[in-house]
């Protein structure tokens, strides 16, 4: 097991069965989130989608156990966007 978030987070969408699982671009491409070019998910998005984004992500990033190890990482992403 690694540091990646679908590995360390019990409650990942892109783990989860049925219609609770979602697409996750980091899971995808077997990588950690904090290893993920963000910037085609959310460059074509509206400002409102965006913003909904930007919430989730700091709504669920920051419990996930993976937050800790790359924190800096993951906040400039959220910060960029």
């Amino acid at each position: 097991m690694g540091d990646r978030c679908f590995e360390l987070n019990p409650g990942c969408m892109a783990g989860a069965e049925g219609d609770a699982r979602q697409p996750c671009p980091a899971y995808e491409q077997q990588i950690g989130c904090h290893e993920l070019d963000w910037k085609p998910m959310y460059e074509n998005l509206s400002a409102e989608h965006r913003l909904q984004m930007v919430q989730w992500m700091k709504t669920h990033c920051s419990v996930c156990p993976v937050y800790p190890l790359h924190r800096t990482i993951i906040d400039a992403k959220i910060a960029a966007m």
